[in-house]
């Protein structure tokens, strides 16, 4: 089990599917995330797009940390499921959140532009071989405005091209998490 560790939420548990093909990012790295995110963005008026959600771990701990809203993408039916029963818990009002039940390259390309920079998560599966794929989308993407961070985690060993349109903010090692903050231009 997972919980929120900031904010108007915080303590409060996450359910997980159980299995393997659910790789949660773990309270400590979630903990790092956000203590660096939070010098770089003012949350209130962040909007937030939590592009392989699974649990919705990233984008709830975003909302409880004061972000204007998040998206949540989700391939997944069953993880969808899952996804669904943590937003209940935290009895969001509707206007906070949006579900999308798609692959996130897929949904990507009819992101509806927010009027403002956004965050993305980047967290798919550590076998994906999305990464290169969802950051090119991410950095060609006229909704994904400039200014816009995008948060990647990986496997340390993964080798990942970053857009051109792109700069690396920050890059952190916990453990074989590799984390890294870029800032589209």
């Amino acid at each position: 089990m997972i919980r929120i560790i900031g904010g108007k939420y915080r303590g409060r548990k996450l359910k997980v599917f159980p299995g393997n093909d659910v790789r949660p990012t773990s309270d400590q790295v979630r903990e790092a995330l956000f203590n660096l995110l939070s010098p770089l963005l003012n949350w209130d008026n962040m909007v937030v797009l939590d592009l392989y959600a699974g649990s919705g771990a990233l984008g709830l701990e975003a909302l409880s940390r004061g972000a204007k809203k998040a998206v949540f993408v989700e391939a997944s039916r069953k993880h969808m499921t899952i996804l669904k029963q943590n937003i209940e818990l935290f009895s969001l009002e509707q206007t906070k959140f949006e579900l999308a039940q798609e692959k996130a390259a897929r949904w990507i390309s009819r992101f509806a532009d927010p009027g403002q920079q956004c965050l993305a998560f980047l967290d798919p599966p550590f076998s994906s071989n999305e990464y290169n794929l969802i950051l090119e989308k991410l950095g060609f993407t006229p909704a994904i405005r400039t200014g816009s961070l995008i948060v990647v985690e990986s496997n340390q060993t993964r080798e990942i091209l970053f857009p051109e349109n792109m700069d690396l903010l920050k890059h952190r090692l916990y453990g074989t998490v590799s984390l890294d903050i870029l800032r589209k231009f």
